[in-house]
């Protein structure tokens, strides 16, 4: 495989005095290894410089560069590299999430679908919880949640069903740094009654938001697993009250059991 275009003039970047042109260089390695599937096959410098429109001594000082970073190490030969620990600890979290969305969306469109009402999967991020997909209800009165959204932990379903499963000094940790903020007058905001709140979520395997975070909007959600057994995420369906309240027997324990399902695809066995 050529790489031409990106290395030598990415989108007219001759003439923009903010593009560092090494650092397109480096990318352009990076890319080549990528698109030959370096993470067990070691590849030459020889067939990178044929590859790759750059100057041998240009190459190996980017090879020298990206080694001493652990982006790239040795392989079988003196002049061989692969892809090092440093570039997969670095792209983990993003192929983690794409699996998680990827795993989950045909289990929250049949959820949407069934109840019709939204349905979010979150995670926990800087003491957050971040909606990283949503299916929204067709309805015209719908909890219109986006991906991006960001929430209080201890307010939301989501929060904390997440929570409750998490190590204790994890849970510490999100207490010391983020206060917990009265969202409205049924929001917990006590830290002995909200870790009292986490073991019934424990002990039922879902939790609830019964107008804790936003008047009128009741929310039920269930933990998703990974092969480790670590909590990842959550699963919530959410709507307006009125219409939650008449579902919410048979709705809980679909969305306890569509969160296992999930779980049981990243590998969970528990």
């Amino acid at each position: 495989m050529v790489i031409k275009s990106r290395v030598r003039n990415p989108k007219n970047t001759r003439v923009d005095r903010n593009f560092i042109a090494v650092a397109g260089k480096l990318f352009a390695v990076l890319e080549y290894f990528i698109s030959e599937g370096a993470r067990q096959q070691s590849i030459s410098v020889q067939e990178m410089s044929k590859a790759l429109p750059l100057a041998r001594t240009t190459l190996h000082r980017i090879l020298h560069t990206l080694e001493k970073l652990a982006y790239v190490e040795r392989g079988e030969g003196k002049a061989r590299y692969r892809l090092g620990p440093r570039f997969f600890e670095l792209t983990e979290p993003a192929v983690h999430f794409r699996k998680l969305q990827s795993v989950a969306k045909s289990i929250m469109l049949e959820l949407m679908i069934r109840y019709g009402e939204t349905v979010n999967l979150g995670v926990i991020d800087e003491g957050q919880v971040d909606h990283i997909e949503v299916i929204q209800s067709p309805s015209a009165l719908r909890i219109a949640a986006h991906p991006g959204d960001r929430n209080p932990v201890h307010s939301t379903a989501l929060g904390k069903v997440i929570m409750a499963f998490l190590p204790e000094d994890e849970i510490d940790s999100i207490f010391r740094d983020y206060p917990m903020i009265r969202m409205t007058p049924k929001t917990i905001t006590q830290r002995t009654n909200f870790l009292n709140h986490l073991a019934l979520v424990r002990e039922q395997g879902v939790a609830f938001d019964l107008g804790e975070n936003i008047d009128g909007v009741t929310c039920v959600a269930a933990p998703v697993f990974d092969r480790q057994g670590r909590v990842v995420a959550g699963l919530s369906i959410s709507g307006p009250t009125s219409r939650m309240e008449a579902k919410m027997s048979v709705l809980q324990e679909d969305v306890r059991k569509s969160g296992l399902a999930i779980s049981r695809m990243l590998g969970n066995r528990t």
